[in-house]
This record gives C-alpha cells, structure tokens and sequence, in this order.
C-alpha cells in the first residue's frame, strides 16, 4: 500500500470515528497516520517518488539514484536529449 493510500485511510478513520462518535477510532487513525507520515519509513527500501524542496520545486526523493537511472526510447517519446 502507498504511503498517500496510507495516510488517506488513516484520515477516513479519523473522520468516521469523529461522526460515529468513536475514540478508538479516532485514536487508531491517528496512530496510523504518524506511522504513514514518519520519514524512512519506506516499504520498497528505495523511495523513487518526488518530493518537494524547501523552496516548494519539485525534486526526485532520491537524486543520486535518478542521475545514475538511464533512459529508454520507447519509440513514441518526443525529441529531446536522450541520454
């Protein structure tokens, strides 16, 4: 499961116990939304998502690994510099 699934499921816990009125559930998601949101906490060991930077751009999670990653040309992708 992603990490955005995670935290998503986590909060639709948190808002169905809030309506059912029910604190264990509340409490649960809570619980499951720090674990989804704890830093290196990654399933798949190498985290290949974008992140953003503290100016709020766009960057790979993982920079050393995606300068290292190469190319294909599928056929259909457009011009460009193909490494």
């Amino acid at each position: 499961m992603s990490k955005f699934h995670e935290r998503a499921e986590a909060q639709t816990k948190q808002l169905i116990g809030q309506m059912l009125g029910d604190e264990l559930l509340v409490q649960e998601g809570k619980k499951q939304q720090r674990e989804a949101t704890e830093p290196g906490s990654s399933d798949g060991g190498h985290d290949q998502g974008i992140v953003r930077d503290e100016r709020g751009q766009e960057q790979p999670a993982d920079k050393e690994r995606a300068q290292r990653v190469s190319r294909v040309d599928r056929g259909g992708d457009p011009p460009g510099k193909k490494v």
